[in-house]
């Protein structure tokens, strides 16, 4: 079926694959198109650029020669004979302002002396253009006049044109018709000075707006300088604008051509958008999904015709489902009997169960109630010898001794109730330190009796935790006990009990430097009536019992092999101290004393 639908799915891949390769390849065609057209382009405005600034080049150098325009500085005020000869060379060149300047840089004669808003008079020697001329140089520099307000190209020229300057003759250029011309061209040009300030676009909006963010020392200096006025000179990108093919301007994405003005120190920038360069994308596009629909057409019309076929034989099949139906009914019927067996063999499986249980629970008592019936032993032989010795006070410690102990028996008989009795397991907040000192008391005579070591290691904070604390001590009491048979054998034997708050849990170690449990014995550890000792009488219920216990109250009992030798059990309480916690325990141990 999957192979069958592969091989229906095989033509519309292959139209949408050559559909792919054909954009490739028509993208790349348009694309060269483009920027061979950006290149003619960009080559033509360069030109014009440079025609304008090379048809003014030589008329600051005239007028720096021409006696009748520097009258004025030999006298050092203005001179209305040289006003207007500036005005007749202004009106005869096209030029849009002359003016000669001192070595002050203070405007002596101007073209426009007759305007309100006269050149004559005013000091422009923080120009760059007039500092160039003063020191001997051709000056040029694009900027928005300092008094008119409109922007030009300023060309200068130090006067006398050899020797030492004494003034500084200016033209202004006005280039807002070039750049009006661009505009009415429909394209999207734009000219950028060194410091990346577009300050010709055919798109005003992008006018004195910036290639990247200025830095500082930029900043200050077109301040200084007063080029673009009191412009704000915000970038025209969020991504600095470089030589890349692409680039994205205001949210519109464009095809980027950039090409320098050599004489003049600007870059021209030829734009084109994206979707221009991608005008054979949607044709291919739209055939390759054309191609797709009319294969899928056909596909449905041969399909509808299997249908129809397909309808024919159900309806003649239909019969045989009905009888088919019958005999179904009467499996179900049989079923229903069959179930009903299966559910009084499974009431006996559970009678089974509960014996089993009891079973169990009976191998439990014997063996919870072996190791303190061991103690007292152990204490009963002691107290008498202590009598017989008259040390009264020792026979008086180790009947409080006895006493202790078979109130834990009590208590340990009465959780043994409460585990067959839902509902009577008891839930407290201790302190675990207190659980493991007594289960320490119950071990000792055990210790005492192999040469054992017992160390303890317990922090100086309390260990807290919502627990049911007769069955913490019950594990306890198993692993210490575990852990002295298995170390007995050596001749500095101990076992060594850690507790630990690592985040949310209470990590308590139990470690000895016994033989060890091999490797292939290690998973069976756990299983009930499986057992290491060999020679100890052990039922193997221990570790069993632990590790449901452990289970019950939320955590987790677990082994690996020590360092050097030996083995490590872990048991692992949640330390949280919530609501939620204390009845969790709680239907856990209702649910273990109901199964």
């Amino acid at each position: 079926m999957t192979k069958r639908w592969l091989l229906l799915a095989l033509p519309p891949l292959v139209f949408l694959a050559a559909a792919f390769v054909l954009v490739q390849l028509f993208m790349d065609l348009d694309e060269d198109g483009v920027d061979r057209k950006a290149a003619e382009r960009l080559t033509l405005y360069r030109q014009t650029i440079l025609g304008e600034y090379q048809k003014y080049r030589y008329l600051p150098y005239m007028i720096a020669r021409d006696p009748r325009a520097t009258s004025a500085l030999a006298t050092g005020r203005p001179d209305e004979t040289a006003n207007r000869f500036l005005q007749e060379m202004a009106d005869n060149s096209g030029a849009d302002l002359l003016y000669v300047m001192n070595r002050d840089g203070t405007t002596l004669a101007a073209s426009n002396w007759r305007d309100e808003l006269s050149l004559v008079g005013r000091n422009y020697a923080f120009r760059p253009y007039f500092k160039s001329a003063i020191e001997g140089e051709e000056g040029q520099f694009f900027a928005i006049g300092a008094t008119l307000g409109e922007p030009g190209l300023f060309l200068s020229r130090p006067t006398p044109v050899s020797g030492t300057p004494t003034g500084v003759a200016v033209v202004k250029v006005d280039m807002r018709p070039l750049e009006a011309a661009w505009a009415e061209g429909g394209e999207t040009v734009f000219a950028s000075d060194e410091n990346g300030v577009i300050f010709l676009s055919s798109r005003a909006e992008w006018r004195y707006r910036t290639l990247a963010e200025l830095p500082s020392e930029v900043r200050e200096t077109i301040d200084t300088t007063r080029q673009y006025a009191t412009q704000e000179l915000d970038p025209v990108s969020d991504q600095p604008v470089s030589r890349s093919k692409l680039l994205t301007i205001d949210g519109n994405v464009f095809r980027h051509n950039a090409a320098d003005v050599g004489l003049l120190g600007w870059t021209l920038h030829f734009l084109v958008p994206l979707e221009e360069t991608r005008k054979s994308v949607l044709p291919i596009w739209t055939v390759a999904i054309a191609l797709c629909l009319v294969y899928a057409i056909i596909l449905l019309v041969l399909r509808g015709r299997r249908l129809r076929k397909t309808s024919v034989q159900l309806r003649q099949e239909s019969a045989d489902l009905k009888e088919l139906n019958s005999r179904l009914v009467g499996e179900i019927q049989e079923r229903r009997r069959v179930e009903r067996e299966l559910l009084e063999a499974q009431r006996g499986l559970a009678r089974s169960n509960r014996l089993a249980a009891v079973g169990e629970m009976s191998a439990a008592v014997v063996h919870e109630l072996s190791q303190p019936l061991a103690a007292l032993r152990m204490f009963v032989a002691g107290t008498r010898k202590f009598l017989d010795k008259g040390d009264t006070t020792t026979a008086v410690e180790n009947l409080e001794e006895i006493d202790s102990i078979q109130l834990r028996m009590a208590s340990l008989t009465q959780e043994l109730k409460r585990f067959a009795r839902p509902g009577e397991s008891r839930i407290e907040k201790i302190d675990l330190r207190e659980s493991v000192k007594a289960a320490e008391k119950i071990t000792r005579p055990r210790f005492e009796e192999t040469g054992v070591v017992l160390k303890l290691d317990l922090p100086g904070t309390d260990l807290d935790v919502e627990t049911a604390p007769l069955r913490v001590e019950q594990i306890l009491v198993n692993l210490l006990r575990n852990g002295a048979d298995a170390a007995a054998g050596e001749d500095d034997g101990f076992v060594r009990l850690e507790a630990s708050l690592a985040g949310n849990e209470i990590v308590l170690r139990i470690s000895d430097n016994g033989p060890g449990i091999p490797d292939d014995l290690m998973e069976r550890i756990f299983d009930p009536f499986f057992s290491t000792k060999t020679s100890s009488g052990g039922m193997g219920l221990g570790l069993a019992i632990s590790m449901r216990l452990a289970d019950d109250l939320g955590g987790s009992l677990s082994v690996s092999a020590n360092t050097p030798k030996g083995a490590v059990f872990e048991l692992k309480l949640p330390a949280v101290d919530s609501d939620t916690l204390r009845a969790d325990l709680s239907l856990d141990l209702e649910n273990e004393a109901a199964e």
